[in-house]
């Protein structure tokens, strides 16, 4: 009989101590998520804050220099989503989409000023050999 109840012990004992591993193991996870979401909020918050110290002096020099642009609000929203995944300022992120903008434009058009003269090129060797 004590050999049984000691195996019946050892059997609780191993219960007990597989359901305080996984009780740990779940606290940790719950415990290192909310964690992790607080470490990100404070990222987060120090981001905006930075943001809005970069963005005050490029207000201060537009109004001396550069026209002002008031952009709708949905283009604000997406300003701020697109700063925060990708960790670029506002500031970063237009001056990067009107750079690579003002690139392809110039890139679209000089494509169509080197077609224009391949095809000037062409009807003056036509010209020439009628």
């Amino acid at each position: 009989m004590t050999r049984e109840k000691s195996s019946e012990d050892k059997n609780n004992q191993s219960r007990d101590s597989k359901g305080f591993i996984e009780e740990v193991k779940s606290f940790a996870n719950i415990e290192g998520k909310q964690m992790v979401g607080f470490v990100r909020n404070k990222f987060r918050e120090a981001m905006e804050d930075e943001d809005a110290d970069v963005e005050e002096p490029v207000t201060k020099k537009s109004s001396n220099t550069e026209s002002l642009v008031v952009l709708p609000s949905e283009l604000k929203d997406a300003l701020k989503a697109a700063s925060k995944s990708t960790g670029m300022s506002v500031v970063e992120l237009i001056h990067e989409c009107v750079t690579r903008s003002l690139e392809e434009v110039l890139h679209e058009q000089d494509n169509k000023k080197t077609e224009a003269l391949s095809k000037l090129k062409l009807l003056k060797k036509e010209e020439g050999g009628f």
